[in-house]
């Protein structure tokens, strides 16, 4: 069974009202779902069967004289933005409070930790500059199976197979800055946190803004010159500019680095 970990963008996360603030509700997996994917099974598109979660959630959950659930939360997979492992991440930011499939995916409820590192993170989730929940652990039955020798690829018109996920042994979960899946990062942030940083742009950032939402083009400066990223030739060691998010509080500029970091991490997939 090889390890898979899968981001999606948070569309619908929330802090539950009363109590303390400290109980989020997130969907770790979307069901039925078409994803584009590139990894060490090749270049696809992936569903995840709304039943893919049964036995492991089963197997998982409090039973017996056993109240937590067997499955840890940590903040981007223990690991730094560059995939190394993180001693402080690797500290879990909280612990489950029910996991169950809906009709929609695999919808996670979690208590925080009274922790420096959870307090940060879910500041950054109220604020909107975490926009993506990701699960890691195992496929244990897919349909097709096993890919061909050197992956799955597009066919001769180009059309990418589809690979649906049937059984999903679940291993953790938990926020992460950037999302899989290419723009995820700039569609996941919630309709009502859009609708703010929308309106405090001027009018014509804002129309530059959506266009390149509804094109998927990068969002270019005022005078002509790209944001800063990773090169035409997909160089895939960026400069600082790519990795790390700009100063300040620009709406413009946190939604454009968003963007061009998923750009980056989908051609680091590829």
């Amino acid at each position: 069974m090889e390890a898979f970990t899968r981001s999606f963008p948070l569309e619908d996360i929330r802090v539950r009202a009363g109590g303390d603030g400290r109980t989020v509700e997130a969907y770790a997996a979307v069901f039925d779902t078409p994803s584009e994917i590139h990894d060490q099974d090749g270049h696809y598109n992936e569903v995840i069967d709304r039943r893919a979660f049964e036995r492991t959630l089963s197997q998982l959950a409090p039973a017996g004289s056993r109240t937590n659930w067997r499955v840890g939360v940590l903040y981007n997979h223990g690991r730094t933005l560059f995939g190394t492992p993180s001693e402080r991440g690797a500290m879990p930011i909280g612990a489950p409070v029910e996991i169950k499939a809906d009709s929609r995916g695999l919808l996670t409820v979690t208590r925080y930790n009274r922790t420096e590192l959870a307090d940060e993170v879910l500041e950054n989730i109220r604020e909107g500059s975490i926009t993506a929940q990701s699960f890691s652990g195992g496929f244990l039955r897919s349909d097709p199976g096993r890919p061909p020798r050197g992956g799955w690829r597009a066919d001769a018109g180009g059309k990418l197979r589809t690979v649906r996920r049937q059984e999903v042994a679940l291993r953790e979960y938990g926020p992460t800055p950037f999302p899989a899946y290419p723009d995820a990062a700039v569609v996941g942030v919630r309709a009502e946190q859009a609708a703010r940083l929308l309106a405090d742009l001027p009018p014509d950032e804002r129309e530059r803004l959506v266009d390149m939402l509804r094109t998927g083009t990068p969002l270019d400066s005022p005078s002509g010159e790209p944001p800063a990223g990773p090169p035409a030739n997909g160089d895939p060691n960026p400069g600082p500019a790519a990795e790390d998010p700009p100063q300040g509080h620009s709406a413009r500029q946190k939604i454009a680095w968003a963007k061009t970091r998923a750009e980056i991490m989908a051609r680091r997939a590829q």
